[in-house]
């Protein structure tokens, strides 16, 4: 797990793997107060509960591109087909965080319809799509 705390800056620009420990609301990023770039690698969760990527405390999470490999919320009942979570903003802090995403693969989640923020909400910066290029695989691209 990455871990960016206030005034922190990270860039992740390898193209290794990046997994979430196996238990309860962990999470491969978490931007607390931080700010974090993604331009490549791999990113996991494992666990009940878990969320891939999060901000809270005015962290700043900005995805170019990389792979996201979303586990399905166990006990989630949101009645959606998006029953997973690769992106998440601190409920008390939606006002002062901000995941973007500009390119990448997301697996088992749409980043245009994201559900554990809100049906439909969407990190995908203006000017770029989220396209099922396969089931349950979004790509986010240009339009």
């Amino acid at each position: 797990m990455f871990w960016v705390k206030k005034g922190g800056e990270l860039t992740i620009d390898g193209e290794g793997s990046v997994v979430a420990q196996d238990a309860t609301y962990s999470m491969a990023v978490w931007a607390q107060g931080g700010k974090v770039t993604i331009n490549e690698g791999k990113f996991y969760n494992e666990g009940d509960g878990c969320d891939l990527i999060y901000a809270s405390e005015g962290g700043k999470v900005y995805i170019y591109g990389g792979e996201f490999h979303a586990t399905e919320r166990k006990g989630e009942e949101n009645g959606t087909k998006n029953k997973f979570s690769a992106l998440n903003i601190k409920d008390k802090d939606r006002a002062n965080c901000e995941i973007v995403v500009y390119g990448g693969t997301f697996y088992g989640f749409n980043p245009a319809d994201n559900v554990s923020e809100g049906v439909n909400t969407n990190f995908v910066a203006e000017g770029y799509q989220s396209v099922e290029i396969s089931e349950g695989v979004w790509q986010v691209m240009a339009v």
